[in-house]
């Protein structure tokens, strides 16, 4: 029987790695709804294959199916023609979903400083502020630790995605206002939800940038901004074209990083103009009709225990943003996967996702 814990974890020593310390499993879901896919979920479908494929090369998945996809999870399976050793990292589960970002829906996991034992913390979900529905995906994290045979977490009655917090398992988070502070989100201040997020995620500071990129639907998250390295660098959007729409807030979210740390860590990651470009309209004001794409970035990739998965959209700069992420994961291979299709049509990328669960001990 699942018992929900009351005491401070940061006070007893736990909190979140970073990233790219080694996992014991990721979490993810397969694409599901031809309607919610805008009627491209076969390419939908081919992307997250490869980049499931490319995890299970690393560490296992547990991979959530709805009961009424498990057989078109298995053609996939079978259109792969891998072996059946290449799928022994895999473990799949059926529970019924809204939807299948891991990172915002599946608990966030702690470990403890010294004993290494984990303990997960299931936060609220409402469907990104209501946009979305969610009641089955409010149940999906209790269910997610019933099938990983934990005993003990912790259940807090606030509503925070995985996304919306970027840490560097040192103690440094970073997260944005325009999502956490949203009337959609909480009624609780700045101070409030800070020392609430520090006690949760086991931080010293936290660092609230105002906004994430124009016209992402989950309000502004980090993980489409900036994100921390092993170095202690910050790989952070940046564009020179006064005409991009994220021109100002990226402009803004480098300053207020600098009053913190010196301009020797932050790294400029490039955006994908051209694929940002044609997702734009004449009146960018219009946000109703602004495509999918107009968010796309290269900061939301995801870090394998040996491997950094970066999205790619058939742009001339994939490459360069690649090959700049890996000069700041040395110990990791780097490689680009195509995401077109699933930012395009979901509004997501890598890390939204999926979830890790660090190498640690169940209690």
């Amino acid at each position: 029987m699942m018992q929900r814990l009351n005491y401070n974890p940061q006070e007893q020593g736990f909190y979140m790695p970073a990233q790219w310390a080694p996992h014991k499993l990721t979490i993810l879901a397969w694409p599901f709804g031809e309607s919610e896919w805008q009627g491209v979920l076969a390419e939908v479908r081919r992307e997250f294959m490869a980049f499931l494929r490319q995890i299970m090369e690393d560490e296992p998945v547990l991979l959530l199916v709805t009961p009424a996809e498990e057989e078109s999870f298995r053609e996939a399976q079978q259109n792969e023609h891998l072996s059946l050793s290449s799928w022994a990292n895999l473990r799949l589960a059926k529970v019924c979903l809204d939807d299948i970002w891991m990172r915002d829906i599946a608990p966030i996991q702690l470990i403890h400083k010294d004993s290494e034992h984990l303990i997960p913390v299931k936060w609220q979900f409402n469907g990104w502020g209501g946009k979305f529905p969610h009641s089955q995906d409010c149940a999906v994290g209790y269910k997610i630790l019933e099938l990983m045979g934990i005993d003990n977490f912790f259940d807090v009655p606030v509503i925070l995605e995985g996304g919306a917090v970027e840490v560097d398992g040192k103690g440094t988070g970073i997260t944005t206002r325009s999502c956490l502070l949203n009337p959609n989100r909480t009624e609780l201040d700045e101070q409030q939800l800070s020392q609430i997020i520090k006690n949760y995620f086991g931080l010293e500071k936290l660092i609230w940038l105002d906004n994430g990129l124009v016209g992402d639907h989950t309000d502004g998250h980090i993980d489409m901004v900036a994100r921390f390295t092993p170095s202690g660098n910050i790989l952070i959007n940046h564009t020179e074209d006064r005409q991009n729409p994220h021109f100002h807030v990226l402009q803004d979210n480098y300053q207020r990083l600098r009053q913190t740390f010196s301009a020797n860590h932050l790294v400029p990651l490039p955006l994908p103009q051209q694929t940002i470009a044609k997702a734009m309209t004449k009146d960018f004001a219009d946000l109703s009709n602004i495509e999918g794409l107009a968010c796309a970035n290269y900061a939301n990739f995801y870090v394998t225990t040996h491997t950094v998965i970066v999205p790619a959209f058939a742009d001339p700069v994939d490459e360069i943003a690649r090959n700049i992420i890996a000069t700041y994961f040395p110990q990791h291979q780097v490689v680009s996967l195509s995401a077109q299709a699933i930012l395009q049509n979901g509004g997501g990328i890598f890390n939204c996702l999926a979830q890790q669960v660090p190498k640690g001990k169940n209690r």
